[in-house]
């Protein structure tokens, strides 16, 4: 299965909002670091409850199931309780399992349907 998330973080976003001041170099990142083929993360700034958060999109193949565990569970963190989402657990088609904190779902789909 094909599995979307977001994914939030609070990581200098309010900062730079209540500062005022741009932070993001004029250069791209492939000029920057002189490499063509170089993958960042792409965070973005969304507003939630008179403050700013940083959300980026997450895609996974080859999901077998996702839950939301109970707090307290095996190698479960409840995440930043004032971010959006929780901590979801994906397992995989290879047998491994993850966790992505602060994280909603946004898209599961089976393509063998």
């Amino acid at each position: 299965m094909l599995v979307h998330l977001h994914q939030y973080s609070e990581t200098d976003a309010n900062d730079v909002v209540r500062s005022g001041t741009d932070v993001d170099p004029e250069t791209d990142k492939q000029s920057y670091f002189d490499v063509d083929d170089l993958e960042l993360d792409e965070w973005e700034r969304v507003e939630r409850d008179d403050d700013v958060v940083l959300r980026r999109i997450l895609t996974y193949e080859n999901v077998t199931a996702v839950s939301a565990p109970q707090e307290g569970g095996d190698g479960d963190s409840p995440g930043h309780p004032g971010l959006p989402g929780r901590t979801l657990q994906l397992r995989m088609a290879d047998s491994d399992t993850g966790y992505v904190e602060n994280s909603k779902l946004v898209e599961a789909q089976d393509r063998e349907l």
